[in-house]
């Protein structure tokens, strides 16, 4: 398998994160006013703004429980990892209290 991916220049290993969806970029949001848990996915081929060799991600979240406006701010460095995100109207989260959260 990993000899075909060389040949056709597949990716040999997707980012840990997001087994499966090496295009994609995660991240996990709590609500201020319904503290309901969002997963948001950003496309890292069509969903950040490249400003020089770092990129940033303008979005507002909403979500699916009060429906209040949460726009965010969040730079990252050449490899997708996060530099500063700024929010309002929430808070970012990490991936374990999000997977809490929908076990909870």
């Amino acid at each position: 398998m990993g000899f075909l991916r060389r040949l056709f220049g597949g990716q040999e290993k997707p980012p840990p994160d997001n087994p499966g969806d090496p295009d994609g970029v995660y991240f996990y949001v709590q609500c201020d006013h319904c503290q309901t848990a969002v997963r948001v996915r950003a496309d890292r081929k069509h969903d950040f703004n490249q400003e020089g060799g770092q990129y940033s991600w303008h979005k507002v979240i909403v979500d699916s429980k009060c429906f209040r406006r949460m726009p965010t701010v969040v730079h990252l460095d050449s490899q997708f990892n996060v530099i500063s995100a700024e929010i309002q109207g929430g808070r970012y989260i990490s991936k374990a209290e999000y997977e809490a959260f929908l076990t909870g």
